[in-house]
């Protein structure tokens, strides 16, 4: 059976890295064909960032209080093992789009002064890549939060 590991920091940085690496060639190679960066451009991974900081915070608080289960009044834990899907997904995404983002930015930054279309779309991008670290940071926070404790603390036999 597959176990689910906790995604590892240092491979969610590699990942930018090599993200933010990409951004710019495309950027120094696509620049002029590329449309416009609108401002509101990171808003769907805002609500996706925001909503897991809220579900982090909801499966944290049932964890603690031991509410997970099949009860009536309880989280049944394919609902965890979903979050936590989520989270992992959601962290390869926002780090991918950080990095794509940090990319353009790193060559719009010089190009700012003699395009102004460079000018323009450097509002969109910062936070474009704001938003991408924000959605990886709390997708980390909100698997973080999946992980239940051993059985035997569980029981009160820890």
């Amino acid at each position: 059976m597959y176990e689910l590991r906790v995604t590892r920091i240092r491979d969610l940085l590699l990942t930018a890295l090599a993200c933010t690496a990409l951004g710019w060639v495309l950027a120094n190679s696509l620049y002029g064909s590329l449309p416009a960066v609108h401002l509101l451009v990171g808003l769907p991974l805002l609500v996706l960032a925001l909503a897991e900081v809220g579900l982090g915070g909801y499966l944290r608080r049932r964890i603690a209080h031991r509410e997970i289960g099949s009860g009536l009044h309880e989280t049944h834990p394919i609902t965890v093992a979903r979050s936590a899907v989520l989270a992992k997904a959601s962290a390869w995404v926002g780090v991918f789009t950080a990095g794509l983002w940090a990319g353009l930015l790193i060559y719009l930054v010089p190009e700012s002064s003699r395009l102004h279309a460079a000018e323009a779309d450097l509002p969109g991008v910062i936070i474009g890549l704001i938003v991408g670290a924000l959605l990886a940071a709390a997708a980390v926070w909100l698997e973080r939060g999946c992980v239940t404790p051993p059985q035997s603390t569980l029981d009160g036999a820890g």
